[in-house]
């Protein structure tokens, strides 16, 4: 499951410090380039509304093996890439056939640890990032040998790689209905599956205030990823080896934070560590900003981004198993909603930081501090609300 759900990391760290490469060797501007990443955002949201349903109706296992493959030969695909247009299409549909594989992981988290689906998607996810850990680094050294293309080789491989292990090893985790009746009546309204479960999760008003604050996470992490290149390669001109190197922090960050989460999520609770990766941001993102101001060296920054990064992975699989704890039966649907929301959000980070460029790094610190700030207030406000109804 951790194999499977580094697709997406990977799919986005190893070609970064590539993108100045790319962008000469298919002759375009590096905007374009970049805007394959938003396209690929885009499409990975898209395809998992569409096969999250499918997997809660015809299983978790399927899905996967479908998505890897798809995965793989859209690899193949873009490392042959003679030009800017087929890139992009091809980047399209590796990110749509790849969310195939990914939006299972989290429905075979939630129906194996039940209501310690929190302290499951951290271990998952801690040992899912020591793969994008090294990625920018592995983009980095394979430019230094290689051609760009070879990075594309390198993932068709490893999805095939996880293909076969997943053929071979993965359980299939979907409950089974065994009452015949029941297996008939979900035949007759499987052509509604899509409107049942996305019906049944848009009209529970209690998943909102988790949403919204995964959001704003989710903003803040990608506001980082889109101007990690940015602030590290041309405002402090570093080269791409030591970008690769100082962004394995961001990976770093999150093992540790899943780590604490995993040791105290089930005696504190989601919620209380929700609250946590909070304070701890919103502390270091103000830290940032006084940082920025001051023109400290890239080492302050570096820091900053470490904590903040950290605590927003804590916010996010907190936010993300609270919402999936409340559809048990509609999980890979509910995270489908989560994650669909999540990256389209992530695209939309491109076009604001376009708006508010000034060639200084002051508006990507000011927007990633607006962000966790607009989780925090909507944390505070469930926190009144359920102290009236506790009152009352």
């Amino acid at each position: 499951m951790a194999a499977v759900s580094a697709l997406p990391p990977l799919s986005i760290d190893m070609y970064l410090p590539a993108m100045p490469r790319m962008a000469e060797s298919l002759n375009t501007q590096i905007s374009t380039i970049q805007n394959s990443l938003s396209i690929f955002l885009v499409s990975f949201g898209l395809g998992m509304l569409l096969f999250g349903p499918l997997s809660d109706k015809y299983g978790r296992k399927p899905l996967a093996l479908f998505g890897l493959a798809g995965f793989c030969l859209t690899s193949f695909a873009l490392a042959l890439s003679p030009s800017a247009i087929p890139f992009l299409v091809f980047r399209f549909f590796q990110g749509l056939l790849g969310s195939a594989a990914t939006i299972t992981i989290p429905a075979m988290i939630r129906d194996c640890f039940g209501k310690d689906t929190a302290r499951g998607m951290s271990t998952v996810t801690m040992i899912m990032l020591t793969a994008p850990l090294v990625a920018p680094l592995i983009g980095s050294v394979l430019l230094a040998f290689s051609s760009w293309r070879s990075i594309f080789i390198l993932l068709a491989v490893y999805a095939f790689v996880v293909f076969v292990l997943i053929l071979w090893k993965l359980p299939e985790t979907l409950p089974r209905k065994e009452d015949e009746k029941e297996g008939e009546s979900e035949k007759e309204s499987g052509r509604n599956i899509f409107v049942q479960n996305y019906l049944t999760i848009f009209s529970t008003p209690s998943i909102y205030p988790y949403l919204m604050t995964f959001l704003f996470s989710s903003m803040a992490f990608f506001t980082y990823l889109t101007s990690a290149p940015f602030l590290y390669i041309t405002w402090f001109n570093l080269s791409e080896i030591a970008f690769g190197l100082l962004f394995t922090t961001t990976a770093a960050s999150l093992i540790l934070a899943n780590y604490i989460n995993v040791r105290h999520v089930s005696r504190l609770g989601s919620q209380k560590m929700l609250n946590l990766g909070l304070t701890g941001g919103l502390s270091a993102a103000i830290v940032l900003v006084l940082v920025v101001s001051l023109e400290l060296s890239f080492g302050w920054m570096a820091a900053c981004f470490f904590i903040i990064i950290g605590s927003l992975g804590i916010i996010s699989v907190n936010a993300e198993s609270l919402i999936l704890l409340e559809f048990p039966n509609q999980a890979s649907s509910a995270s489908a909603v989560a994650r669909t929301l999540r990256f389209s959000t992530g695209a939309l980070v491109g076009p604001l930081l376009a708006i508010t460029y000034t060639g200084t790094p002051m508006p990507i610190v000011v927007q990633i501090a607006c962000a966790i700030i607009a989780a925090l207030l909507i944390q505070l406000w469930l926190h009144c609300l359920s102290g009236e109804k506790t009152g009352k």
